[in-house]
């Protein structure tokens, strides 16, 4: 059984699907996981940005995050949906 929910969006929303290879990537001074936290708070401080800014500020973040000890260990997808 499923219920419909319906959810009223009366400004510009943007919204993020994603897996969980970004948070779960090792990496940073300690080679530590980046977590979900992190992942959360950069997509809110870069929600404003174009979507092409916003790739390469992840793209970015991701590859600093790994540095040259880590190797990519899953796959890592962000899509970001802007609703109007």
């Amino acid at each position: 059984t499923y219920t419909k929910h319906t959810i009223a969006i009366d400004q510009p929303t943007t919204l993020y699907l994603f897996s969980d290879g970004f948070e779960d990537q090792f990496g940073g001074p300690e080679g530590k996981k980046f977590m979900i936290k992190n992942l959360k708070e950069l997509l809110l401080n870069i929600h404003g940005e174009s979507f092409e800014q916003q790739k390469s500020i992840l793209d970015k973040t991701i590859e600093d995050w790994k540095g040259t000890q880590e190797k990519q260990i899953d796959d890592i997808l962000v899509m970001g949906l802007k609703v109007s």
